[in-house]
């Protein structure tokens, strides 16, 4: 009975040590990343620079923009709609990468296609992503087309943001996204990250607008990302 009590103390001892050496071992995973989002994609701080600060050894190519949303024509600008620019983006991204494939693609995208102006059109969005994600898996680049995709559904608007004409009610809308991202990532073979209920995220003292991550935040959307990558 000793004896085991003592086999049981020393693995109780040794296990953060355990834990710690695994947490490491994963953050050193050489992984390939494609990401694709909005503006909260594009800062010095941005999910995808907080995704390469957890995991150092990662190539990230980072392809979001301000301003982009799945499929509407944003601001006048055809250029923001994923859709119709996948093309050119997936070109980009296939000749940054070469021969090596991409393991993870990660989209986070919706919060402007929340916006008050595109607020009778939200049943053509989870359609939009579908239709994004089956280009992607069809992809004529080797190198993309086998990539695990994670879709991240927005997080919340903040009160500054639901207090503007522009983004009236799209708080509603994007709670609303996570339900249905969700159901398309699983019927189109994807992985999915709930941004609107991220643990940790205050959205009211984590953006200045009610709208744009700060380094906290963004650091908290991509945890559980990383815990996806490194399973």
């Amino acid at each position: 009975m000793m004896r085991k009590m003592k086999y049981l103390l020393a693995f109780l001892f040794l296990l953060p040590f355990v834990l710690t050496a695994q947490d490491t071992a994963s953050s050193k995973r050489k992984l390939n990343i494609l990401t694709l989002g909005d503006s909260n994609g594009t800062y010095p701080h941005s999910w995808p620079k907080q995704l390469q600060v957890a995991l150092p050894e990662a190539q990230i190519f980072n392809i979001s923009k301000s301003g982009r949303t799945i499929g509407f024509v944003n601001n006048g600008d055809s250029t923001l709609n994923s859709l119709l620019v996948l093309d050119e983006n997936l070109k980009k991204a296939a000749e940054f990468t070469k021969d090596r494939p991409y393991d993870f693609i990660v989209l986070e995208l919706g919060t402007n296609d929340a916006k008050a102006v595109f607020a009778d059109r939200q049943k053509e969005v989870p359609q939009n992503l579908e239709t994004l994600i089956k280009k992607i898996k069809g992809s004529r680049y080797p190198t993309i087309s086998k990539a695990k995709i994670i879709i991240i559904s927005p997080p919340p608007y903040g009160e500054k943001a639901k207090a503007t004409e522009k983004y009236a009610g799209g708080d509603a809308r994007v709670q609303q996204m996570s339900k249905t991202f969700e159901k398309v990532a699983k019927r189109n073979g994807c992985l999915f990250v709930n941004g609107y209920k991220t643990p940790g995220l205050d959205i009211n003292t984590m953006t200045a607008d009610g709208l744009h991550l700060d380094a906290v935040a963004s650091r908290k959307l991509i945890e559980p990302v990383v815990e996806l990558m490194v399973k």
